[in-house]
């Protein structure tokens, strides 16, 4: 499911086997859609990576940014409280949550560093993750949470592969 934003295209989604994917064009907002996907396939697994991404974008329109980032998570979230089958919630976060990284914070981990995000989009996310833990205490959805950096593959919307190039220099 993706919503198919600016920086996306349905022409990079390759479908060679339909019996194993299934594409549909939505936002995680649309509690009735998803809803009807979960219940129509079966889902068990729910990988959600689902966001606005580009930190420069985010002091643009930052509202945006929490209405995809928090409040999509946050009725994601309902949903798989309501459908009941989730067996893993993997929730896709970003290392942006840390905040800007010293010397003094280079050994950030997930179980001791405190989240200090330091721009909306950063926030946002972090919020996200917060939402994501309570419903892992408050409704027991088993959840993994990962803060990748500066993710890129193919396809991938070209400012990113700036940004790999300049961190690797």
């Amino acid at each position: 499911m993706d919503k198919m934003d600016y920086c996306s295209s349905e022409h990079h989604v390759d479908i060679k086997d339909t019996s194993k994917y299934t594409f549909y064009k939505g936002n995680i907002n649309d509690t009735k859609l998803t809803t009807e996907i979960l219940n129509k396939h079966n889902i068990d697994t729910i990988i959600h990576f689902a966001a606005q991404t580009h930190v420069d974008n985010s002091f643009g329109n930052s509202v945006h940014f929490t209405e995809d980032n928090v409040m999509g998570t946050h009725n994601l979230l309902e949903t798989v409280k309501a459908y009941g089958k989730i067996r893993k919630f993997i929730h896709i976060s970003t290392d942006e949550v840390y905040g800007e990284v010293t010397d003094d914070n280079l050994g950030c981990d997930e179980e001791s560093s405190l989240l200090n995000p330091t721009n909306p989009y950063a926030a946002t996310k972090a919020s996200a993750e917060f939402i994501v833990r309570s419903y892992a205490h408050s409704f027991k959805i088993p959840i993994i949470i990962t803060r990748g950096n500066n993710v890129y593959g193919q396809c991938q919307y070209p400012e990113t592969l700036f940004l790999v190039l300049l961190l690797n220099f």
